[in-house]
């Protein structure tokens, strides 16, 4: 009876500190737009709701910076799905603490490969469907002077978000304490590695491409002929300018240059192009 005794009371233990991390997630996930920057967008903000968490999984202050550094990276997605990949994050975290063999790439490959698509999806349920049905239910009300059109308004947008955002987190943890440990033994871990990498890959390509607008107005004459440069360009390679200024500001990264005297040189080159006028 004793050792049943001991194992409920520990099982109840866990469920307690399982709730208190659960709901520590869903209220420090909030402020993950308030550091958005140019070099990590949300990562900073990603780290820091972590950070109490990790801080419990690794007692070792140097495995613990190195995992607040580890989650402190590039990330970009939309927030009310977030906590889904962050309670899948500590729950790797926790099975790196146990096991010295653990592949620590995988953490942020997982966070590569699941922030796209959960951007995109996120971003039009939340911003394109939810938002706008609970615009036209609000504005319907209000334009009736029925003071109850904000409050609803309010009402249908905030309890799916909260909801998701609580049990978000709550899936993405029990998920991954679940098949982590079986996927890294059967080495699953590794292909999605691998193919979160390449996904990785791809995202940076496409967002090199839709973000990054740099075109010529270099326009001349030619043996009476008018010589365009940009559609001369746009024959070679669409999007040539940008790609070379994307491998360039690779190459100084891989160089150590900082990210600040990136964009000084960025914003430097282009009131030179614009100054010689080619742009």
């Amino acid at each position: 009876m004793t050792d049943i005794h001991m194992k409920n009371v520990a099982a109840r233990d866990d469920d307690k500190s399982e709730k208190k991390l659960f709901r520590q997630l869903f209220i420090r996930q909030f402020p993950l737009l308030g550091t958005m920057n140019f070099t990590r967008m949300e990562g900073l903000s990603y780290g820091w709701a972590l950070a109490p968490m990790l801080k419990k999984i690794y007692p070792d202050p140097h495995r613990y910076m190195e995992a607040l550094k580890r989650n402190s990276q590039f990330f970009n997605t939309n927030q009310h799905l977030a906590p889904f990949i962050m309670g899948l994050t500590l729950s790797m975290e926790k099975e790196n603490a146990a096991n010295p063999n653990f592949d620590t790439s995988s953490i942020n490959g997982i966070k590569v490969a699941l922030m796209g698509p959960f951007a995109g999806v996120g971003d039009s349920f939340f911003y394109g469907v939810l938002r706008i049905i609970a615009t036209g239910i609000a504005i319907g009300l209000a334009s009736q002077g029925n003071p109850l059109g904000p409050l609803l308004f309010l009402l249908i947008y905030n309890i799916p978000s909260y909801l998701i955002r609580y049990y978000g987190g709550v899936m993405g943890y029990r998920l991954g304490s679940k098949y982590i440990a079986e996927a890294t033994q059967s080495g699953l871990l590794g292909c999605v590695t691998k193919a979160s990498a390449i996904m990785g890959l791809m995202m940076v390509g496409a967002m090199s491409a839709s973000m990054v607008k740099f075109t010529t107005t270099f326009k001349t004459t030619i043996a009476g002929q008018p010589f365009v440069l940009q559609d001369i360009l746009d024959k070679i390679c669409v999007g040539l300018i940008p790609l070379m200024l994307v491998l360039v500001c690779l190459r100084m990264l891989n160089k150590k240059v900082s990210p600040n005297k990136i964009l000084l040189f960025l914003i430097a080159f282009g009131f030179a192009a614009a100054g010689i006028g080619i742009i």
